[in-house]
């Protein structure tokens, strides 16, 4: 019975740790992986889709520091949205 409790007690903190990952960590790994792919592969975007790539990174970033997490995660997604369907992926 010790032991149950114990593991009822142990789900409670992990669902609690895994809740802090919140909008904000959220936001800043999806711009963290945009300025990644855009320095390492920025090259395979062409004509139009680069800048509007550039145009959501800098929303994505800019909403960040406005606290404005939601659109921070819609700009980012967007961006991601371009780059893998200009990959093919």
């Amino acid at each position: 019975m010790k032991s149950m409790t114990l593991f009822v007690i142990a789900s409670v903190l992990s669902v609690a740790a895994v809740a802090q990952d919140g909008p904000a960590e959220n936001c800043e790994a999806k711009i963290k992986d945009l300025e990644s792919i855009h320095s390492a592969d920025g090259a395979a975007l062409h004509g139009g889709k680069v800048d509007e790539f550039r145009a959501l990174l800098k929303q994505a970033k800019e909403a960040q520091m406005a606290g404005d997490m939601q659109k921070c995660q819609a700009s980012a997604d967007r961006a991601k949205t371009i780059y893998n369907t200009a990959r093919g992926k």
